[in-house]
């Protein structure tokens, strides 16, 4: 599965204590998030127009403004994304914790009782501007006993080759959209 474990991958300790706690077992694999290049291009555009402005000076307040906040939102954006990557989806035998920045999901496989796929495309009047795919996982959450989803979209490598991991680790079916590519 591309995106998947090297010898180096191993969970961060966090993982390994939230794996551990809730006895999913050994460590098998990790799957990787990718890197949002919209956001990418977003900040991009920002560092273009900051730069433009030094260049030529801020001739009023707005400018100013511009070169103020906009290198901000590049560095809040910039440690948001370190957060992502560094974190990914940790498979083990029993179950899977997913780490991103500060939050932690752990499910186990026994826990799932469903696992559908999803495609939202997105408009501006008429006009299709782009459409998100995503994978739901509803499981009954171990503490509650109530029922949770978990989402997982085309963030992480090879989504349908994710899924079809999860269903078969699971023995839950994948149902609804199951190709992100589909039209």
């Amino acid at each position: 599965m591309a995106g998947t474990s090297k010898p180096t991958d191993t969970p961060a300790p966090r993982v390994l204590a939230r794996a551990a706690r809730e006895n999913f077992g050994e460590f098998e694999q990790r799957v990787h998030r990718r890197p949002g290049l919209g956001g990418a291009a977003a900040c991009l555009v920002i560092l273009v127009v900051v730069m433009n402005f030094l260049v030529n000076g801020p001739d009023n307040v707005w400018g100013r403004g511009v070169v103020v906040v906009g290198p901000l939102i590049v560095i809040a954006w910039a440690y948001v994304w370190f957060q992502r990557m560094r974190g990914g989806l940790y498979l083990f035998s029993e179950g899977f914790v997913d780490a991103a920045g500060r939050r932690v999901v752990s499910v186990a496989w026994s826990e799932i009782r469903s696992i559908e796929g999803e495609k939202t495309q997105f408009a501006i009047g008429s006009l299709p501007a782009g459409s998100a795919f995503a994978y739901e996982v509803a499981f009954t959450a171990r503490v509650t006993g109530h029922e949770a989803v978990w989402r997982f979209n085309t963030t992480y490598s090879d989504v349908r080759e994710l899924a079809g991991l999860i269903s078969r680790r699971s023995g839950v079916p994948v149902t609804g959209l199951t190709d992100p590519y589909q039209f």
